[in-house]
Parts: C-alpha cells; structure tokens; sequence
C-alpha cells in the first residue's frame, strides 16, 4: 500500500463508516483482488482513447458486492488516462426518464486529472478553457475560428461555448450560459434549445467533442444504483428502460465514450420489473449478458462471480488498519495485528450469506479499530462481538434507507 496523508486516511475511514467506497482518487488504497475484470476494464479505456471506441457495460453484483468500489477504480484508471468523469447515483430526484436531472447531475460531477478526481463541474471546466484560449483579443478570435471546426457539435451547444467565451474575455454575463450548460430551462442569447431527453444524446457528443477538443481522451460516465428502476410504476420503469435502450443504441454513433451501469442479478432474472419486462432493452441485452466464462471484456462485469478470497479480505482489512492508524496516529498494526483480523473475518462469515461479506468485514473492521483504540484497556476478544453486530446492524439502517420506495 502507498503512503497515504493523514487527511486522505480520515477521508476513507469516514466514507467505510457511512457505508461507501472512498472517492475516485483514494480508491487504490483499499483495492484487493479482481485484477483479471480491471485488465478488461483497462482494454475498454484504452481502446476509447486511441480507437475511439464507445461502449456500455453492465456491472453486477449484490448488494455490498463491490460495485461502486469496481466503478470507483475504473475511475482512478480513466484518470490516469486523462479522461473527463462523472459519477451520477440514481435516486427518486435524479431518473433516466427526466434526463434533465440526470445531465444537471453529469454536468455537476465532471471530474478531471486537473481538479484530481474531485467534481469540479462544468464551470470550473469552462473557465479553464477560457483561460488557456483567450488571453488576448488575437487568442479569442483564433478560439472562436476553433469552435466552428469542431466535428458534429450541436449547434445551440456551439453557440453556448461562443457566447460563454465572449462573456468571459470581455468580462460580460457568463451565467444565462452556465446555466444553459447546467440543464436549467433558459435560453441564452443566439440559443433556440433547452436541454431535455429529446436531444439529450445530441448534447452528449457535443459534450465529449468539446472535451476532445480542450486535450482530454473523452468522457467516462458512471450511473450507480440501476437497480433502484425496480421500485418504480411500470409506466415511470418503461420510461427508464427506454432511455437506457437509446444509450446502448447510441453507442456506436459516439466516440470516445464508456458508459458504466451498476445493478444488481435482480436486473437481469425479474421478468416482472428487471430488464426482461421491456423487450426493446432486453432484446439488446440477451445476446450480451452472460457471456463465455474467462471473457473479462464481456458486456456483463459479474462480481459475484469473482468474490475476494480470504486472502484478500485480509488485505483489506489491513490496508483498512493502515488508514486508521494514520488517520488517528496510532499503532494499529500493532495493537490488532493480523491474527486478530483473521479470525475477525471468521466470525464475520458466520454471520451467514444475508450480508455481503467484503462489506462487512469492512465496516467491522473500521469498527474494532474505533473502539480500541478509543478503549485501549478492553480486550479484542471481548470487543468482537458488538462490533459484529453494530456493523450488521449499520448495514441494514443503510440498506433500509435506500430502498424507500419511489414516488
């Protein structure tokens, strides 16, 4: 494991006690295991950046499973590839059907090499643009020149980015365009179109040329928490479906575009709510999912297929001991030495199959090393047991939370 800074350990510590994986740039340091899926993940990058390649992939597995975790390192990966990311979680506010929330959402998360995996959003994006090409009125007339040869740019986005860096260099309104670029309904001066799902795809590859254009490989989107489409109405669910149809049908028309999907096995084996009740999507996906056993560039990324052995829970939870420690400045590794963290995993898998188990021995895990080392005088042996059951009960308050059911 790297060295890590005291604010970077406290900021993985928090995100394992509220039940996520840590942002994309801290990742790495909790990564154990599943190297053969992120070589595959890797080929998908690197075919995007110098083949330009466009393409969707699936990644499934249960709850607790590693999903956001896998998202996250894909992540880092495209980062060190100088993509542009954006990570956007489904929820009763944020649905494929209003594809307005879910741009507003893309355009708030864009993530760069630059502000180091951190949502810097589309302003911060556009302002750097705007310094780089227009520090003089000969520099802005050569931007301008620049925008008009950049290849199937909508042109009520084109016209934005002129009016943005005009506004910018002569020191005018910026904002009517900001919010243009943000989804919101207004239509900025020499702009005929709003934002919305009917030309939703239109304004996604204008925005990954634009980013061509300022120098990155293109655009990684992430949209975590597919399966929260299950709880819909049928008629709000067929909405979804349909949208996520059009992405997967699109993908060859863009280029220099992953789109990755979380969701759960639930997706693909409901017949009632999951990808089968809408056949225009299902009749994409069947021919793809699944795929031949070994195939780590399959559509389907299977992470239950593939779950960390007891080698690699160990890792985990000692890269986990690592971070504490230097979070809280203590001794960890030798106050809770590895012994101890093995036969935490063991009583970890006897709590059974209802709970994930790298989620678990991960949140215990970050449980142990807050009471020791805040009750140094109590015995491991006698600290297990709570520990086990607060994390599984966390996990369940977590769980519950995510799963009220949409309006």
């Amino acid at each position: 494991m790297t060295q890590i800074s005291k604010g970077d350990a406290l900021r993985i510590v928090q995100s394992i006690r509220e039940g996520t994986p840590p942002p994309a740039r801290l990742v790495h340091h909790l990564h154990v295991g599943r190297e053969r899926w992120l070589e595959g993940m890797a080929w998908y990058l690197d075919a995007a950046k110098d083949d330009d390649l466009s393409a969707v992939r699936l990644v499934i597995g249960e709850y607790g499973s590693g999903k956001t975790h896998f998202l996250r390192m894909t992540a880092h990966m495209a980062l060190e590839r100088r993509f542009v990311i954006s990570e956007v979680t489904l929820s009763k506010e944020v649905r494929l059907d209003r594809f307005e929330t879910v741009w507003r959402k893309i355009m708030e998360n864009l993530a760069t090499p630059e502000s180091h995996g951190e949502p810097e959003d589309i302003d911060g994006l556009l302002r750097r643009w705007c310094e780089q090409v227009a520090q003089s009125p000969e520099q802005l007339q050569q931007a301008l020149s620049e925008l008009e040869r950049i290849p199937q740019l909508d042109p009520d986005f084109r016209q934005a980015l002129r009016g943005y860096l005009r506004a910018w260099f002569e020191g005018g309104d910026r904002d009517p365009y900001l919010q243009w670029f943000k989804g919101d309904r207004i239509k900025p001066k020499g702009v005929r179109t709003c934002i919305d799902r009917k030309n939703a795809r239109a304004m996604l590859r204008s925005l990954i040329q634009f980013l061509k254009h300022m120098g990155y490989s293109g655009l990684v989107l992430f949209l975590d928490e597919l399966e929260l489409i299950m709880w819909q109405s049928q008629k709000v669910r067929d909405a979804n479906y349909d949208v996520l149809r059009q992405f997967i049908d699109d993908a060859d028309n863009l280029r220099n575009f992953l789109m990755l999907c979380s969701a759960t096995p639930q997706m693909c084996a409901n017949d009632q709510k999951g990808f089968p009740s809408y056949p225009a999507l299902w009749q994409r996906l069947g021919g793809l999912l699944g795929g031949v056993e070994g195939d780590y560039r399959a559509i389907t990324v299977d992470l239950d297929k593939a779950p960390l052995s007891d080698d690699n829970l160990l890792d985990l939870a000692r890269r986990l001991r690592t971070c504490h420690g230097v979070a809280y400045t203590w001794q960890a590794d030798q106050v809770v030495p590895d012994e101890f963290l093995s036969q935490l995993i063991k009583g970890a898998k006897a709590q059974g199959g209802e709970i994930s188990l790298p989620r678990l021995v991960a949140q215990a895990t970050i449980s142990l090393l807050e009471a020791k080392q805040q009750n140094p005088d109590q015995e491991l042996e006698s600290l297990l047991p709570n520990v086990l059951r607060d994390a599984v009960e966390r996990i369940r308050q977590q769980e519950r939370a995510r799963h009220r059911q949409w309006e």
